[in-house]
């Protein structure tokens, strides 16, 4: 009877993964892997086909191996062998994770961050410091909030660009003057109150925003930003799904995540695979971030403009920008205006730059 059980079990596997390699397409693929993790570069569509049959070729190597399952007398050491192998599997997985992203771009992130008692990991306040990216020196310079500023003190009183977002809107990879909202100050000769810091997820922009429009006296716009990867960075273990009220929308308070949740086991399963319903739910509170972040700016009168970039797909464009009236440019990048480690080199920021320019331009003049 226990080989029988083994066999079925090894046969139920298989037939599941003949399942995945029949039904789990280029669409499937895209919703569940690729988008909530992805930032500038999509997903190569190659991996999708390798995926499929190297699930194939594990369906057929255990439907081979389903009659020669081992008696009972000889199979004694399996359980042991598969409970042993979950430990080596986590030190192996934790390992593993810290050397996917380039180490230079984690040195560097963690040079210049520290964590803020409101934001979270933000930039270190009252920093000037050189730190060595894509092979390019860039100097960091904050002010006492946090900000990334050129050097010389924000304003409160001046007209003011209120940038909000990650690390492609802090400019991370470029010297100050390269960075689109840089370009957009001398364009436009406003002030630019630049907010965003590396791996903000759009709640932690928001509250940005929220607390600095409180305290400049005259904003001209808001610039915001959104990509897929975001949508996936916002369940990291901080889930908090908003419901709505009769008032517009409720945030829950974030979550920390729990020992599960920060295994490595864990963390690669929950990187490779998102399901319906955790799409859904990164969706649903990265809306209704987008939605109040474009609200502080109509309380204040003033513009709310979102560069939606890294290859969006037509429908989040329409769930999160187009059902609920928010405006927003599309900005794609080639990978020759990136830089190695992924973040818009000076030519993608110039083209960045150019794009908004032309559309706060229009909304300024309307004003």
């Amino acid at each position: 009877m226990p080989r029988r059980l083994a066999q079925g079990a090894v046969l139920l596997v298989a037939c599941a993964l003949l399942a995945f390699s029949w039904r789990c397409d280029g669409a499937w693929f895209d919703k569940h892997v690729f988008l909530p993790q992805q930032f500038f570069i999509p997903a190569g569509r190659g991996i999708v086909l390798w995926f499929r049959a190297l699930a194939m070729l594990a369906a057929a190597l255990l439907l081979f191996l389903v009659p020669r399952v081992p008696r009972v007398a000889s199979a004694r050491g399996l359980p042991l062998a598969a409970l042993l192998s979950l430990p080596a599997a986590e030190i192996v997985l934790r390992w593993r994770i810290e050397k996917v992203i380039r180490p230079d771009l984690l040195a560097a992130t963690a040079h210049v961050t520290a964590r803020h008692p409101l934001y979270g990991i933000s930039f270190r306040p009252s920093m000037d410091q050189v730190e060595k990216l894509s092979g390019r020196e860039i100097r960091f310079q904050t002010d006492a909030e946090s900000r990334r500023i050129p050097g010389a003190p924000i304003g409160p009183a001046l007209p003011s660009l209120v940038f909000t977002g990650e690390s492609a809107m802090a400019g991370f990879g470029l010297r100050w003057e390269e960075t689109f909202p840089a370009l957009l100050g001398t364009r436009l000769r406003l002030q630019v109150v630049n907010l965003a810091s590396p791996a903000y997820r759009i709640d932690q922009s928001r509250l940005r925003l929220a607390d600095a429009l409180a305290r400049l006296e005259r904003p001209v716009a808001v610039v915001g930003v959104f990509m897929p990867g975001l949508v996936g960075r916002s369940f990291g273990g901080l889930r908090h799904p908003p419901p709505l009220s009769s008032s517009g929308y409720e945030l829950l308070p974030p979550r920390p995540p729990d020992l599960l949740e920060r295994s490595g086991l864990f963390r690669t399963w929950s990187h490779l695979y998102r399901s319906d319903a955790a799409i859904e739910e990164g969706m649903r509170s990265v809306e209704a971030d987008l939605w109040l972040m474009a609200a502080l700016a109509k309380v204040r009168g003033v513009p709310c403009v979102f560069l939606v970039t890294g290859y969006t797909p037509h429908w989040m464009l329409h769930d999160l920008f187009e059902a609920p009236g928010l405006d927003f440019v599309p900005v794609d990048l080639p990978r020759e205006e990136l830089l190695e480690d992924g973040h818009p080199g000076p030519r993608g920021a110039l083209r960045i730059a150019a794009a908004l320019e032309s559309r706060l331009r229009t909304r300024l003049a309307h004003r």
